[in-house]
Parts: C-alpha cells; structure tokens; sequence
C-alpha cells in the first residue's frame, strides 16, 4: 500500500492540511494512522474532479443530469430546474460533467472473497462501467454498482467486504430510488457507465468515459 504524509496529500491535492483533515473525515480520503493517508485515495478523489474547481450539483440534480443525457424526462425536478439544467449541460465539456456529477453516489471501495463476487452482483444494480462499454473489456474480476444508501452497511457487513481504496468492489451509494438507477444504467447512450468510466484512475477507462460524455453532450446540444 502506497502511502502519504498528510502534507504531501494536501500539496498534491491543493488543498490545506485542515482541509485535508476534513476529507478524511468526510470519507473522501483513507487515513493509515495519525499522518499517512493512501495514495489511492488520493488519487481517486483527483480523479473523480479531473482537476475541476466546478462546484458539484446535488444529488437529485447529478441524476438528472445523467436522465436529460440519456433523453429522459427527470420528472423529480420541476420545469424550470430542468430547463436551467439542460441549458448549463450543454455549455459543458466531459471532464467538466463528470466532476459536476460527482455527487450522484457517495463511491466506497472494498475487497471481498472471489466466490462473494457474483453472490453480490445480485444485491446492486450494475455500473455499465465494468460491462465492455465504448470498446473496453467486460471486468470479470471485480464489481461496480450502486445500491441504496441504507443498506451498504448491512451490504458490507453480509458479504464481509474490508474497506480497501484498491479493492475490487466499488459500491455507489445513493438515495436515489434504484428503480430509476436500474432504468438510467441501461440507457442506450451509456451515460452513468461513462460518469463511473470518467472518474476511474486508469487513463484509457477515463478517456473511454469522456469520449461517451461528449458524444452525450453533442446529442443534447443537436
């Protein structure tokens, strides 16, 4: 595991050492004792923002976002909220998206047992990230998806996954009801799989991501 002072964190970030205080107690960073913090952490936070200042939207507006992309209503915002919305889409580039939408799902990453793998697929709705989209390959040996966010403790605690920036298990938690998660992951244009593609670390999955969001974009625009 590749570690971190909390001052090297900061500088590499940009931040302040109190501000990356907060992170880690926030969850967006994994401390390893009093100063050292993992360098996957900091690595996914930087790419979750591609180096963005842009302030992220609110949940409810990240997900519609994601449903004006895909050509869908998001009827859980009113007309003139989705008006604004689609007005400010198509003035984005991708990188610029995907760290507006960071805020869609709070991202845990965990280790699990292989043989817990597929037990576990079953309780998520799946991120199109890790089925082959935009000519990638389908990840057999790892898991991405999003589930409610009052049941990834009892998820966790089921499938006894250990807290792990490097695991191969990324579950999304989100208070958006699954039923329209489920109905947005498998939008024809891949727009959540992208979003998920966009924030990886690995630079061919987030140039894959952005390429789709731009296309998205593009599609919104006319």
């Amino acid at each position: 595991m590749a570690l971190l002072t909390t001052q090297q964190a900061a500088e590499r970030i940009g931040v302040s050492l109190r501000h990356v205080q907060r992170l880690v107690a926030g969850g967006g960073l994994v401390a390893i004792g009093p100063d050292r913090i993992d360098a996957d952490s900091v690595a996914q936070w930087l790419a979750q923002r591609e180096g963005s200042r842009l302030r992220a939207w609110e949940e409810p507006t990240a997900w519609a976002a994601v449903a004006l992309l895909e050509g869908e209503p998001a009827p859980w915002l009113g007309q003139a909220q989705r008006s604004r919305l689609r007005s400010a889409l198509v003035g984005l580039d991708a990188a610029e998206l995907a760290a507006r939408a960071r805020n869609r799902a709070e991202v845990h990453r965990f280790h699990a047992h292989p043989r817990a793998l597929g037990h576990l697929a079953r309780d998520v709705v799946g991120s199109g990230a890790t089925r082959g989209v935009g000519g990638l390959t389908a990840a057999t040996d790892r898991l991405d998806g999003y589930l409610a966010a009052s049941a990834l403790q009892r998820v966790a605690q089921r499938y006894r996954l250990d807290p792990d920036p490097a695991g191969d298990v990324t579950l999304r938690a989100t208070d958006m009801p699954l039923d329209v998660v489920a109905d947005l992951a498998d939008g024809r244009r891949h727009v959540l799989a992208a979003l998920d593609l966009a924030g990886s670390t690995d630079a061919r999955e987030r140039s894959t991501g952005q390429r789709i969001l731009e296309r998205a974009i593009g599609a919104l625009r006319g």
